[in-house]
């Protein structure tokens, strides 16, 4: 059985997602089904990538016909700024439930893309970013005639990258055989010794 374990912030307690049978199930660190969603009711995958301290992961998002959704991603949490890598379960559970899903892939929606909402709000942080820096930019280089005003011109950039960055999108579509047909990693096997 294919399964996954990671820690998605300092508040959350250790996951480990894996495939049943008909399922998909999430439990705690000592074994209690937080979340079990049948295949036949998932009915969004969105892949995004999503900072993990100074880096970034990749975060599977998976919505049922309820609205619960159950999350798990290529990183896991250690303490604060530090992250520890679990690609290679990550991705072996990936293509094993893309594999799981193709019986009902035409009532799925697979998506990679942040949500709508984490996009507006970083668009609008940017919106201000850039606003405030501007009018502080005008009030001290314009008004006061102090210098000082034009290291404001960062933020203003700033603000701007960021208003670029996240301007609102619908999330892309992508096709799930990339996953479902994909090989999973496996260990190199170790060297057999010489007979002789």
């Amino acid at each position: 059985m294919v399964q996954h374990q990671d820690r998605r912030s300092a508040t959350s307690g250790l996951r480990k997602t894996g495939l049943g049978p008909d399922a998909l199930i999430q439990r705690d660190e000592d074994g209690a089904v937080l979340v079990s969603m049948p295949f036949a009711g998932i009915r969004t995958v969105r892949l995004n990538v999503e900072m993990a301290g100074p880096s970034s992961q990749v975060v599977c998002h998976v919505t049922d016909e309820d609205g619960q959704e159950m999350v798990f991603g290529s990183m896991s949490w250690v303490r604060p700024g530090a992250w520890e890598l679990q690609a290679d379960t990550f991705r072996s559970l990936l293509i094993a439930l893309h594999q799981a899903l193709t019986p009902w892939r035409d009532s799925i929606r697979f998506v990679e893309g942040p949500k709508a909402g984490f996009m507006l709000a970083m668009f609008a942080l940017g919106g201000v970013t850039g606003a405030v820096c501007l009018a502080g930019f005008a009030w001290l280089f314009l008004w006061q005639e102090n210098a000082a005003g034009l290291f404001l011109l960062a933020g203003v950039f700033a603000g701007g990258w960021l208003m670029r960055l996240f301007w609102p999108r619908a999330p892309k579509p992508y096709d799930p055989d990339r996953y479902a047909l994909a090989t999973p990693l496996t260990a190199p096997e170790a060297p057999q010794p010489e007979a002789g």
